[in-house]
């Protein structure tokens, strides 16, 4: 076996068994795992703890630990897991570097002979044939993170001016080039949330995307000691609100974007929604939930369990959906 070594999310570690000391409020029902390579990625993105220039703890991806693991280890407390601890889906994590295609390659080969969990694998951009036999051998869903809201910030944040190797023309050719192998609402894109972009501006992406079949999963901007963007500030959480319920309301096709209400800075101040309409959909939906693939709940990735959380990894409390319902009601129509 050539892979020895794997990064496993401490959250993951715990219900493997592979991590005993500390208890979770809230498991993870995705197995999160990582490709290991000693240092830091290829990439340069000012927000990642893993960025080649970064001095934050190798261990972190976002605010999470990620240990180190055998690897023969990690597979056999997987092949072994009690029915009632049983993950919905794997997610691979794989960062860029040059053997990481490879890597990859193995890591799925060896997971698929010892279960039939879903996986899904979060990569930088890679060529037709690489994508082609990603499908071939098994991977049901693929990410490909564009992150930033738009060309410019993209650019600043993780692409040449961040002395890094990616584009935007190519990540989002990438997306398109991943439908073509992968079926519709099967390729997934993050977008960070708080980067400098305007709702208005990434509320467009979301909207385009959609159109494209593309699969939008939404983060709130989280600040790593270490990073180049540990000065700046989280969103504002009524922001991130607003967005969860704007994208929830175009990839359901609830609304579209001309039926919401912008002021000049490109902040929404008003949906096309009444208070029953908005209700609704806090009660019964889950729009302000994690959003990503199906069974993927990322508990605390950009929240600190003590609050405030922007992505719930489970369902609402009373208490819960009353604070989003009284933080949004002014954005929507009385009647």
């Amino acid at each position: 076996m050539a892979i020895n070594k794997i990064r496993v999310s401490i959250g993951s570690a715990s219900v493997l068994g592979l991590y005993e000391s500390k208890r979770f409020k809230d498991v993870p029902t995705t197995c999160y795992i990582m490709t290991y390579k000693e240092g830091h990625c290829m990439a340069n993105c000012g927000f990642c703890p893993q960025a080649r220039e970064s001095e934050s703890s190798i261990e972190l991806l976002s605010r999470v630990s990620w240990p180190i693991f055998s690897f023969k280890e990690f597979l056999t407390k997987l092949n072994y897991l009690p029915p009632t601890k049983r993950f919905q889906r794997i997610c691979i994590q794989t960062l860029n570097y040059y053997q990481n295609f490879q890597d990859l390659i193995e890591i799925i080969s060896q997971i698929k002979k010892n279960c039939e969990i879903p996986i899904s694998v979060a990569i930088p951009p890679m060529s037709k044939e690489k994508l082609k036999h990603l499908k071939l051998i098994g991977v049901e869903r693929i990410g490909i993170a564009l992150d930033a809201a738009t060309p410019e910030i993209f650019e600043n944040v993780k692409g040449k001016e961040a002395k890094s190797p990616y584009n935007w023309e190519s990540h989002l050719q990438n997306l398109k080039d991943a439908l073509e192998f992968f079926s519709e609402g099967f390729v997934t894109t993050h977008l960070i949330v708080g980067l400098g972009e305007t709702s208005k501006e990434i509320l467009k992406l979301i909207s385009d995307l959609h159109d494209l079949k593309i699969k939008v999963s939404l983060f709130a901007f989280m600040p790593i000691k270490g990073t180049k963007l540990e000065s700046l500030q989280q969103p504002e959480l009524l922001n991130f609100r607003k967005i969860q319920l704007g994208r929830y309301l175009l990839i359901n096709d609830l609304n579209n974007l001309n039926t919401f209400t912008f002021n000049n800075f490109g902040d929404i101040i008003m949906f096309n929604l009444n208070k029953i309409d908005l209700w609704n959909i806090i009660n019964n939906s889950n729009a302000f939930l994690t959003s990503g693939c199906s069974g993927c709940n990322r508990p605390y990735y950009t929240s600190r369990p003590s609050g405030p959380i922007y992505n719930y990894p489970r369902n609402l409390s009373v208490n819960e959906k009353e604070e989003i319902y009284e933080s949004l009601i002014n954005y929507v129509h009385k009647n």
